[in-house]
């Protein structure tokens, strides 16, 4: 999947399995797949080649897909598509072949109350889905009821049924044919049919909610059950049909039908996935369950008997921190490339280190309580050299509203960060404070931009100035409205040069869905507000991947530039490769960043290189090469002093192409 940012910023491709991520001594098969939460699983043959694919709704509307390239006897899941079709599938899905001309058509949450139908217009490998109506049939089956269709009455075509909100089975019964549908409303209480505890409904007892219904023949007796889900049953409801093929008379036998409890609304799939003659369960728990929640129980009965056993808790297998994921980087260990941390809603922090190279990496998660760290409640960690000895401290955001410091009182080979203060700075906003470090000054000091939860709903970013020295931080407050006031619950920021104009823009995430991108127009060292900074419309990479959205950069394949990092609050990670050359190289030998070689840059170059001025002038498009290195060499010397006066005066030709340099500096 490509997202083009802008002509300057390249490619964004997406990548699920990019490189490998080891946990608890086993690979991860879709490391960056993303969390998973409130799956909706179905099992239909999609492609047709005999065996059962799955597809997985969750909440944000993202239907997944993946192929069976297993056995008939033995599944084994392939990615067929992240986004099946490009759609937006709401909260619930189905598949029916409902026009009767031999492929599936797809049915799902219209986002208005009613059912979106997607008519299969597919040919071969071309897959193309036409909405035909955002109010199919008038089944009025409302945010995040999940219905089925059914043939229950036997005369050859698809009924359909849902619970309604008062727990009762509602009948849409199909008047037209197997190819022409006509559906009127058959029966608000279908077979008598009541999602309650007990099957009890009284005033005092009137639980009722989201429910996810299911029919299979799973008894083997050649008419179908029905299999009820519901917010308020931690197990499933099991209706047999007692009655015959032609007259169904389901018929409530079991409150709790699977071997397990979960947190409710549960969600089943059948198929006979192991290919002994009988129907097996794909399980997506789809209440608060965060992790192990889309589980595969294998049928070991006998026909007529079901015996269903857990087999696999987590079928889709990736990086899933529960909720709430929050990123970092840095060369923890020293060994020259780049390791990972994660915040998560629990306070603690994941570690994975990277055990690969610096140019083709391999994580390994070694901690899920990293150095014995837990700030309580949603931490947010950010790594940065905050006291200037040339080690990576530790920044730790958290839903208290305060910034905790952790210095690194070991080396560059060795992290040991230590707490210095539960609340820098006196740092204090309402909820979840999240610190992102820059240097927009360029003073060679770090700055921190705060994001913030604000309970009156104008959150907003505060900027705080470190008016300290080299080796002695001290923040100071300078606003507490970055951006421009508007109503907004959340803000989760990320500080990149995203246009690669030379100053430091802020991508921000939400408690809403997605990413904005805001523009600094203020000049090269100088620090933007409300009037630079500017909501752009772009549709950035990652976009579409939920709530809470936390960017963050690291050049992870040692190819000079920044890839994207995107947690979620679904717990997991997406990854998004920067292709393509990607330096701005015109700024190359421009370090005021006025588009032109002159004597402001030669006077830059000489105090960085005789006179210990701090080297600040690092791109974020070439991060491994400062704009006064003309010769590629990692160092600011006398040659490349003599370059930028050749440059500027006597109209010598450009420097080195960072982007084409074969040698690799240090990460500044």
């Amino acid at each position: 999947m490509l997202f083009a940012a802008i002509p300057a910023h390249g490619q964004f491709t997406r990548e699920i399995t990019p490189w490998p991520v080891i946990r608890d001594g086993d690979t991860i098969p879709f490391p960056y797949w993303g969390g998973i939460n409130s799956p909706k699983p179905s099992l239909v043959d999609f492609d047709g080649d005999g065996l059962l694919d799955l597809f997985v709704g969750e909440s944000k509307g993202i239907l997944g897909y993946f192929r069976n390239v297993g056995t008939v006897s033995q599944p084994l899941w392939s990615v067929g598509s992240d986004r099946f079709g490009g759609l937006d599938v709401g909260t619930w899905h189905r598949f029916c072949d409902i026009d009767a001309d031999g492929d599936l058509d797809l049915f799902c949450d219209a986002r208005n109350g009613q059912t979106a139908y997607w008519r299969n217009d597919s040919v071969g490998e071309n897959l193309v889905f036409t909405l035909i109506s955002t109010t199919f049939g008038g089944f009025p089956t409302a945010f995040n009821n999940t219905g089925d269709f059914a043939d229950l009455d036997n005369d050859n075509d698809y009924d359909f049924f849902y619970g309604n909100v008062s727990g009762q089975l509602e009948q849409y019964r199909n008047d037209g044919d197997s190819a022409n549908p006509s559906f009127v409303l058959g029966s608000t209480f279908y077979d008598s049919v009541l999602a309650f505890p007990g099957g009890l409904k009284t005033p005092d007892n009137p639980q009722h909610g989201f429910s996810a219904l299911s029919f299979a023949d799973l008894d083997d007796d050649d008419d179908l059950d029905l299999f009820y889900g519901d917010i308020n049953n931690t197990n499933l409801y099991y209706f047999a049909n007692l009655g015959t093929v032609d007259t169904s008379d389901l018929t409530e036998l079991s409150e709790a039908y699977l071997p397990l409890n979960t947190f409710g609304f549960n969600h089943t799939a059948f198929g006979d996935l192991d290919n002994d003659g009988d129907l097996d369960m794909v399980l997506g728990a789809g209440g608060a369950n965060d992790i192990d929640n889309l589980l595969y129980l294998r049928n070991d009965g006998l026909p007529g008997s079901p015996d269903l056993a857990i087999i696999d808790s987590n079928i889709i297998k990736c990086i899933d921190e529960r909720s709430e994921a929050v990123p970092a980087f840095g060369d923890l260990d020293g060994d020259g490339d780049i390791d990972m941390l994660i915040g998560a809603a629990d306070g603690r922090l994941r570690h994975y280190e990277n055990i690969g190279t610096r140019t083709d990496p391999v994580f390994e998660r070694t901690s899920d309580f990293y150095m014995g760290i837990d700030v309580g409640v949603s931490s947010a960690p950010a790594l940065v050299d905050f006291d200037n000895d040339d080690d990576l401290d530790l920044l730790i955001g958290a839903a208290h509203g305060r910034v905790e410091y952790w210095q690194n009182t070991g080396s560059t080979t060795n992290f040991n960060p230590v707490l210095v203060s539960n609340q820098l700075a006196g740092i204090q906003v309402d909820f979840l404070a999240t610190p992102r470090p820059v240097d927009w000054n360029r003073d060679g000091l770090v700055d921190l931009v705060i994001g913030e939860w604000d309970f009156n709903g104008f959150a907003n970013l505060l900027y705080y100035e470190n008016t300290g020295s080299i080796g002695n931080p001290s923040l100071t407050k300078i606003t507490s409205t970055l951006l421009p006031r508007a109503f907004r619950a959340f803000t989760l920021p990320a500080i990149i040069d995203w246009d690669c104009d030379g100053v430091r823009d802020l991508l921000v995430g939400a408690e809403e869905f997605g990413l904005a991108w805001w523009h600094n127009s203020a000049a090269d060292g100088a620090v933007p507000d409300s009037f630079t900074l500017a909501l752009q419309p772009d549709s950035l990479p990652g976009s579409t991947m939920g709530w809470r959205l936390a960017a963050a950069f690291a050049d992870i394949d040692g190819d000079y530039d920044r890839d994207l990092f995107i947690g979620e609050n679904d717990g997991g990670v997406n990854f998004y490769r920067r292709d393509g050359e990607f330096c701005n190289c015109l700024r190359h030998g421009d370090p005021k960043a006025d588009g032109v070689t002159n004597v402001f840059d030669v006077v830059i170059a000489v105090d960085v290189a005789f006179r210990n001025a701090p080297n600040v002038y690092t791109d974020d498009c070439c991060p491994h090469f400062s704009r006064l290195d003309l010769n590629c060499d990692c160092i600011v010397n006398v040659f490349d002093v003599v370059k930028f006066v050749d440059i500027a005066f006597r109209n010598g030709g450009p420097g080195c192409n960072p982007c084409l340099a074969g040698n690799q500096c240090p990460k500044p």
